[in-house]
């Protein structure tokens, strides 16, 4: 099965990815996907030629910053952006799923903040949508960021309410409570969609794929 998997800003999806990996499930990750397009050359000469030479450095590859200084002056260029790297992102996501699957992989993870954003759900069966109540969000936005409450609630304002992604989603994980209560939360919510969560173990592995940061 192909599952989507989102959240809105620090609900705690990385924590669940790494909790679903634990459980034997191949992650396809959406952030990592599109850092590496950066790098592909396709998208290198398409941004070029959107946004011109000056966001490539003197290697002749992209410059983020340089790029972000480009695409984020205005809503406009932010969809120029997004129409030329998103596609490339979905097909490098959906070329690692079909590997995946080759090599034996029963069930896939697609990481996608941006899932319903994007419209990449039309390639998931189901999708796990993560929650967490505003008071916890702001806290952990605040502690990893370094931001003032209004600051915080800014960054949440600009995206899509995590209401609308929960009544989109197949099922909820709601992470307001402990590790524990968040690792059962996710065995149920797989449940629901009709996965047995003891369906394999990446445990082995799992120490070296947890996130660094506070979870977004």
């Amino acid at each position: 099965m192909r599952i989507g998997l989102t959240g809105s800003m620090a609900a705690g999806k990385s924590t669940v990815s790494a909790i679903l990996f634990g459980l034997g499930f191949h992650i396809v990750d959406a952030d990592k996907t599109a850092h590496a397009a950066l790098g592909f050359p396709k998208v290198i000469a398409e941004l070029s030629a959107a946004f011109g030479e000056n966001i490539l450095d003197e290697r002749g590859l992209i410059d983020r910053k340089a790029l972000a200084r480009a695409a984020f002056v205005s809503g406009s260029s932010t969809e120029k952006l997004n129409s030329i790297v998103h596609p490339h992102v979905f097909e490098a996501m959906l070329r690692e799923a079909d590997e995946a699957e080759s090599s034996g992989w029963e069930h896939i993870v697609f990481d996608v903040p941006l899932l319903f954003e994007t419209g990449f759900e039309r390639f998931c069966s189901k999708v796990l949508c993560v929650v967490a109540d505003d008071e916890t969000r702001y806290e952990r936005i605040m502690l990893r960021d370094g931001l003032s409450r209004e600051e915080a609630a800014a960054r949440l304002a600009r995206q899509m309410g995590q209401e609308e992604k929960a009544a989109r989603s197949d099922a909820v994980i709601v992470n307001n409570g402990t590790g524990a209560e968040l690792e059962e939360a996710v065995k149920n919510a797989l449940e629901a969609i009709g996965i047995s969560p003891e369906a394999g173990s990446n445990e082995a592995e799992l120490e070296s794929y947890l996130p660094d940061d506070l979870d977004e």
